[in-house]
């Protein structure tokens, strides 16, 4: 039976993509049956199941976007237990002066207790490009973490703050894709503009192409 359901899931998620509001209904409520009945299973099985069912995810974001509101409860409930990717590209800085050495910025990434991810050092360069992408997997959505981010230089003098900024990574959930334009804290240089950081971050089935 639990076979039979494995081999059911990718036309279940095929179905709800092209289905009818009245089948992608009937689906979502499937889904979270067959979700719920995991904790019932050997380890491997519920796991196999789930990394199948998570094709699912860009699926079930976009419905969140366009379905009507009695979905989203269950599209959450599923969203919130399946595994994925978490993908954070670094893309620029804006207005990094730095006195002493000049600026040679590079940026330092953590999410919870794992090991930091760093991005290559861009020397003499206040406004440094990177668009340099790093990858989480997780079993389940990492609900209530933070990504933090530190923008440092790194000069014969040491390495020097040039402010840190710090997302809830909640939302990108639910909605797939999270960006924009981050102010650093740890205050403003002397001409008294806000130094600043351009960020996406997606959460998907998929990994995506990583530096490290």
């Amino acid at each position: 039976m639990s076979e039979a359901a494995t081999l059911c899931i990718p036309h279940l998620v095929s179905a709800l993509k092209s289905g009818s509001e009245a089948a992608q209904d009937s689906i979502l409520t499937t889904l979270c049956l067959l979700k719920q009945s995991w904790s019932n299973m050997p380890l491997d099985l519920s796991k196999s199941q789930a990394m199948v069912a998570a094709e699912a995810i860009p699926v079930l974001q976009m419905l969140m976007k366009t379905c009507p509101p009695t979905f989203h409860e269950r599209i959450e409930n599923l969203l919130n237990c399946l595994p994925g990717c978490l993908t954070v590209t670094i893309k620029r800085a804006n207005n990094l002066k730095h006195v002493l050495g000049g600026t040679h910025a590079y940026c330092r990434l953590t999410i919870g207790n794992g090991p930091a991810r760093q991005t290559k050092v861009v020397s003499h360069n206040t406004s440094p490009e990177w668009k340099e992408a790093f990858t989480w997997a997780f079993d389940v959505p990492p609900k209530g973490q933070k990504l933090h981010i530190s923008c440092r230089s790194r000069s014969t003098f040491g390495k020097t703050s040039l402010g840190r900024v710090t997302i809830k990574i909640d939302k990108v959930v639910s909605e797939g894709v999270y960006s924009g334009v981050f102010g650093l804290t740890q205050g403003a240089n002397k001409d008294s503009s806000s130094r600043t950081l351009e960020i996406e971050i997606t959460w998907s089935n998929r990994m995506s192409n990583e530096s490290v």
